[in-house]
């Protein structure tokens, strides 16, 4: 009778931490997964910057090439 009384004490004491962590973990998680997402979309966001900055440029360009052949047409 003692080592099943003691058994069923043990396992209660081991049950109830192993619950609390699952919980607590559960809890943060939310947190982490929200700031992870928050770090994927300022990365995503600088890339697009980045791209929008070398169309700008190319688009300038290209604009600055168009201008010097409609002089030049327009010359001849």
């Amino acid at each position: 009778m003692l080592p099943a009384l003691v058994s069923r004490v043990a396992i209660a004491t081991v049950a109830k931490p192993v619950q609390v962590s699952i919980i607590a973990r559960r809890a943060y998680s939310g947190k982490f997964d929200e700031r992870e997402k928050a770090q994927e979309d300022m990365y995503i966001r600088k890339k697009e910057q980045e791209q929008l900055k070398k169309l700008q440029e190319k688009l300038a360009e290209l604009e600055k090439r168009m201008n010097e052949v409609d002089k030049k047409s327009e010359k001849k």
